[in-house]
């Protein structure tokens, strides 16, 4: 029960904020620039549900630690785009992709090691997923606006460093096995 009311606590705010974002309509910006925002944020929101189960679900209490924090951390970045997408008006996505949906519902339907180490398989897929992203959104000739550019740019040390992580703390074998 304390953990599904930490987890509620660490969605409502990107969920508030998209609400409040699409309710106005104003698609604005330019369509590489939403395009961006809308990925970056199904991918925040992806490994925020992902941490959420591997707190509730994972049996490895690695796992567990690192989905609590996974989930924060994304929390926080999604807000703060939801933020900037706000001020620039540019829509923010109510719900996940049906492939990133279907990626949490087979995580579910897990349980025990088999859980463990399918979240650390799919995590570390999805970092780097992440970390290409925000290089490319970055990069010269990435996103259009300034401020959308830099926000990607400054997230990147923390993607890296997540994924380093990752791999230190769920361990390389079980990790690479799965790649």
């Amino acid at each position: 029960m304390v953990r599904t009311s930490a987890l509620l606590w660490l969605l409502a705010p990107c969920g508030l904020l998209a609400v409040a974002l699409n309710d106005n309509g104003d698609a604005g910006g330019g369509m590489r620039d939403q395009e961006f925002v809308a990925v970056a944020t199904n991918c925040s929101r992806f490994e925020i549900e992902a941490g959420g189960l591997a707190y509730m679900q994972g049996s490895d209490e690695r796992i567990v630690d690192y989905g609590a924090r996974m989930a924060a951390d994304d929390g926080a970045r999604c807000t703060e785009l939801a933020a900037l997408a706000a001020l620039k008006n540019w829509d923010v996505p109510d719900d996940l992709p049906e492939r990133e949906s279907q990626l949490i519902d087979e995580l579910a339907a897990l349980e025990g090691e088999a859980f463990d180490r399918e979240f650390a398989r799919k995590m570390a897929a999805s970092h780097e997923e992440a970390i290409a992203l925000f290089e490319q959104a970055s990069a010269p000739g990435g996103v259009q606006d300034d401020e959308l550019r830099e926000w990607a740019a400054a997230k990147l040390p923390v993607l890296r460093s997540r994924l380093q992580t990752e791999l230190d703390l769920l361990g390389q074998d079980m990790v690479q096995d799965s790649l």
